[in-house]
């Protein structure tokens, strides 16, 4: 029978790699929490484009992240941002009648009358507008050009905190986390085994 001997700096050097391994935990959790956010990002916009025809390019702007880092084990995803213009509606178009709009993909195409698209005076952004006070029908009378309104549509923030989308939202977020905390752990290990 073979026989195994262990010494003292073998056992010196396990405990040694031991608390360096507890030592890296806090940053193996940062970086799944890192990674496990930028990919909540991603779900909230495929989320609210599964129902909705926002652009994505629209979404993805409003939405910031806040990392985590090793003295400060947190991190926030955040959406915030002003009215969605219906230029950043997917298949906006201008017609003869005013403006074709699909905000939702259950309802289908609406036409605003009297609508257009025009650039906006500060931004230079394509915007829709419409003007005030020209009732459809009386189209011999002179209307003034101004006022005019933008038109927008419902805030996504609005859509993300909706009962059923929040859901989706956090389980999404809790099944990245646990995916990239186990990645990082195994990650971990194996540069550990090495030193072995």
């Amino acid at each position: 029978m073979d026989k195994i001997s262990i010494d003292t700096a073998d056992l010196e050097r396990a405990r040694s790699d031991l608390n360096s391994l507890a030592n890296e935990m806090p940053h193996v959790a940062v970086r799944a929490l890192n990674k496990a956010m930028t990919g909540v990002k991603t779900d909230i916009v495929s989320i609210i484009r599964d129902n909705y025809n926002y652009k994505a390019t629209a979404l993805r702007k409003r939405i910031t992240i806040t990392k985590a880092t090793r003295t400060n084990v947190r991190g926030f995803v955040q959406s915030k941002g002003g009215p969605v213009h219906l230029t950043d509606i997917t298949g906006t178009r201008q017609t003869k009648k005013g403006i074709s709009v699909d905000v939702r993909k259950d309802t289908g195409r609406r036409l605003i009358p009297r609508a257009f698209k025009a650039s906006g005076r500060h931004s230079g952004k394509e915007i829709v507008f419409r003007r005030e006070g020209d009732p459809p029908g009386q189209t011999a009378r002179l209307v003034s050009r101004y006022p005019i309104r933008a038109i927008t549509t419902a805030h996504p923030e609005v859509l993300y905190n909706a009962p059923h989308n929040w859901a989706k939202i956090q389980s999404k977020a809790a099944e990245r986390l646990d995916t990239n905390i186990e990645r990082e752990i195994d990650a971990e290990f194996r540069k550990q085994q090495g030193k072995w």
